[in-house]
């Protein structure tokens, strides 16, 4: 098997099953025939732009649709931002923990219209957001307020 079907067979068992793990999913990947070391696996999932997502049955993988659904946007807000703040033209968004990195992904593809928007780095329950000057924080700002009404 290539690499292109092997990514495919990801793609279809996480949008299949709930994987919270790369264990799991390396079993899941073994029961339909495919063998892989976690290091390749990691790549992969790399490769795939998958997160790793908290949601009612627990940590799950999942595959962030390119297109960025604002909807989507508030409720996640609503349900793991704990606080917002800035300093100059950083601001930090905090998250309650396991989340920081599907809320990046989602803010990257909401802010990144705006000229403004440099870029983020998540970890696991900080997001610190980017802007090209102290002058648009602001609008940022608001932007995030108004996501969480």
């Amino acid at each position: 098997m290539n690499k292109k079907e092997r990514l495919e067979k990801i793609k279809e068992i996480l949008k299949k099953r709930n994987i919270s793990s790369q264990k799991e999913l390396m079993e899941a990947l073994r029961e339909e025939g495919i063998y892989v070391v976690q290091a390749t696996l990691s790549r992969d999932l790399k490769e795939l732009g998958v997160i790793r997502q908290s949601s009612d049955l627990g940590k799950r993988y999942i595959i962030p649709e390119n297109a960025i659904n604002v909807a989507s946007l508030k409720d996640l807000f609503h349900r793991v931002v704990v606080s917002i703040d800035f300093a100059e033209n950083l601001i930090l968004v905090k998250t309650i923990p396991g989340n920081a990195q599907a809320v990046a992904f989602l803010l990257d593809n909401f802010l990144n219209v705006y000229d403004y928007f440099v870029g983020s780095v998540a970890g696991d329950d900080t997001i610190l957001i980017v802007l090209r000057s102290k002058d648009k924080t602001q609008e940022a700002l608001e932007k995030l307020e108004e996501l969480r009404k």
